[in-house]
């Protein structure tokens, strides 16, 4: 495999890479790179994500662009909290390489039979059995995302016997350990509406807007569309009849 030495810059990194993309194709070997936690490459709190001064940002997605382009064996994913980095027309002073190219995929709630699945089969593992009406209930507190089903569930497991040989979930269990389970995890809402707040400033005030002034919320979402198709995918914003609300997942502030 090519080497490089510490003073390399980013064309001493694609010709290395190249190479060895290169000597792995006649082995037939797929590379796929994974760089997780972008949010730290688009830092909008300090400085400006189209124009601010990190040109080498866009110079290395521009080559590993290129690196795919040149190379049927490679690919690259980024994942984190924001998507800005492959929306913008501009990335720190230069034409975005990923935009429009790159495409973004929101982690989104599982869908009620999704849900269900999951809680069964795991379920299964630990000797426990669910009721539909505790499985509905599960969903329904948690609008099924993946993080607070979860963390519900196994606070409704934890009130569970563990001396019994037949362990059951009932719905009336469920709802029982839900009032509970709301206040542990309110700090938890909080740190992701901080999060919207810090990478998505246009989708916050929309938020802002449909808890406020809900009756003005569909005029404002028509002139940013794009942050209401964000809020939707990210599963924060249903609509309903031709108008839309919150999911239960912000009910819980």
């Amino acid at each position: 495999m090519s080497r490089l030495a510490g003073h390399a810059g980013i064309s001493d990194f694609k010709r290395a890479f190249q190479a060895t993309l290169r000597k792995l194709a006649r082995s037939d070997i797929k590379v796929v790179l994974m760089l997780d936690e972008i949010e730290y490459l688009t830092p909008s709190d300090r400085i400006d994500v189209s124009e601010g001064d990190m040109t080498s940002v866009a110079q290395l997605l521009g080559t590993l662009r290129s690196l795919v382009q040149e190379n049927y064996n490679f690919t690259f994913l980024l994942s984190g909290l924001t998507s800005a980095i492959i929306e913008s027309g501009r990335l720190y002073g230069r034409p975005n390489p990923l935009f429009s190219w790159a495409k973004a995929n929101f982690l989104a709630p599982f869908e009620r039979h999704e849900a269900d699945d999951l809680a069964r089969s795991v379920g299964q593992k630990m000797g426990i059995t669910i009721q539909e009406g505790a499985l509905e209930a599960l969903f329904d507190a948690t609008g099924g995302h993946a993080f607070l089903y979860r963390h519900l569930a196994s606070s409704v497991v934890n009130e569970l016997p563990v001396d019994t040989f037949h362990r059951e979930i009932k719905k009336p269990l469920v709802l029982r350990t839900i009032n509970t389970w709301r206040r542990q995890v309110a700090g938890n809402m909080r740190e992701m509406l901080d999060h919207v707040r810090r990478y998505y400033p246009d989708e916050s005030y929309l938020l802002q807007i449909l808890m406020e002034e809900p009756e003005s919320f569909a005029v404002v979402a028509d002139d940013v569309p794009l942050a209401l198709g964000h809020l939707i995918s990210l599963g924060l914003v249903q609509e309903v009849d031709n108008s839309y609300e919150l999911t239960p997942v912000l009910q819980l502030l």
